[in-house]
């Protein structure tokens, strides 16, 4: 065996030593994302259940609302 072969074979397991942490750390973090959403998405029908109903809103009698600039009064002077 040479020095080469064991610098490779080193160098193949160093390697594949960091895929695999790698690989761990990402799927912990998804697991914990996936633990922070479902906490997220549970607190957030408790606040909807705890909260007020909405009021309806009626509708104006007035809807004469103009969208466009009032241009009787020539501009700026």
């Amino acid at each position: 065996m040479s020095l080469f072969f064991y610098g490779v074979f080193i160098l193949g397991v160093v390697l594949g030593g960091l895929v695999l942490l790698v690989l761990y750390c990402l799927l912990a973090m998804a697991a914990k994302d996936d633990e922070y959403l479902d906490q997220l998405e549970l607190e957030h029908y408790r606040v909807r259940e705890y909260a007020p109903p909405l009021t309806q809103r009626g509708k104006s009698k007035n809807i004469r609302v103009s969208a466009t600039p009032d241009l009787s009064h020539g501009g700026t002077t």
